[in-house]
């Protein structure tokens, strides 16, 4: 068997900053998103949901005053929240821990993470 030698292409962007979801609601954000993001020292994390889009919102606040505000656990490197209450309302399911890329909405002003791959539990039917 023949190896074949690996060479990255020059262009390539790198490694892309991410957040772990977990089932009991947990989101970790993964050391490149708080280095990138500048999130180091963010006490409160506010999180709003596009439904159509199925895309995570997460704006950063200092004041714990703020509706939904969520306590940060800081860790050495990364970091993280705790909202079941969040993934229950909108009927996110998540089986087991899950990977999402987590990007910059430059017109909403907030970080975003497209969702779109989870299922959502359905709601009551429609009456015609």
């Amino acid at each position: 068997m023949a190896f074949e030698k690996f060479i990255p292409e020059p262009n390539s962007r790198g490694p892309i900053p991410q957040v772990t979801i977990r089932p009991s609601g947990l989101i970790s954000f993964d050391a490149m998103a708080v280095t990138n993001y500048d999130m180091r020292d963010v006490p409160y994390l506010v999180l709003f949901f596009d439904p159509k889009r199925k895309v995570i919102g997460v704006a950063n606040t200092s004041d714990s005053a703020v509706p939904g505000a969520i306590p940060v656990s800081h860790r050495r490197r990364s970091m993280s929240i705790k909202s079941p209450e969040f993934f229950a309302s909108y009927g996110l399911i998540l089986d087991l821990p899950q990977r999402f890329n987590i990007t910059f909405d430059e017109l909403e002003g907030m970080l975003t993470i497209d969702v779109s791959a989870l299922k959502r539990r359905p709601g009551r039917r429609r009456r015609l």
